[in-house]
């Protein structure tokens, strides 16, 4: 167990202060079977001024995935944060076009891994939104069951059908409006006829 004791410090130009009129600015360290330590704090480095520390730069400027959770995605808008350190924080619109840039990973019939740097990860995850709600796709939303004998409740059964993504181009079909009746062009019809018999093996 480490106990730390700090005295209260109004400025650090210690030159600046009488000898008479100074704070106490040492530290005590002690720790399990050990001697207490004693250093002072006008012996501890300056914080570099036009950079951040390294913790700093790298929870400003990356969201990092761990294993139970992503850490750092909360952003820090004011523009004066940083401003003891000589760091403008303040977001543009020149500097947000002069910076951004987006490369490709991986780009293949099925996906598309991208990578976009110089953002906030909060305007990134609205590119995101927006790419999943505006990107055409096709999906079922009439579902008409005939006969059903299992648990599940018809709601939920329809709502997980909605759910299945179909590989089609939307951009071969035409948009089906409140006026149009469902043809070729403009729908797709799946049967779908599934029987689970006692003893057989879940999917």
């Amino acid at each position: 167990m480490c106990l730390v004791s700090l005295a209260v410090l109004l400025t650090r130009e210690k030159n600046k202060i009488p000898k008479h009129k100074r704070f106490s600015s040492a530290v005590y360290i002690e720790g399990a079977g050990e001697e207490k330590k004693k250093f002072s704090i006008w012996d501890l480095p300056d914080v570099p001024m036009g950079q951040l520390p390294p913790h700093l730069e790298l929870q400003r400027s990356r969201v990092s995935c761990n294993k139970d959770a992503p850490i750092h995605i909360e952003s820090i808008q004011y523009s004066g944060a940083y401003a003891s350190m000589g760091i403008d924080n303040s977001s543009g619109l020149d500097r947000f076009s002069n910076n951004f840039r987006v490369e490709v990973v991986r780009l293949n019939e099925d996906d598309m891994e991208l990578d976009m740097i110089v953002i906030d990860a909060a305007i990134a995850n609205s590119f995101r939104r927006i790419l999943i709600a505006e990107l055409p796709t096709m999906a079922i939303e009439k579902v008409l069951i005939a006969k059903k004998t299992s648990i599940i409740q018809v709601e939920v059964l329809a709502h997980r059908l909605g759910l299945v993504p179909i590989r089609v181009d939307p951009r071969l079909f035409d948009y089906l409006s409140e006026n149009d009746q469902p043809n070729e062009k403009n729908t797709i019809v799946f049967k779908l006829h599934v029987q689970c018999k006692r003893g057989d093996k879940n999917i």
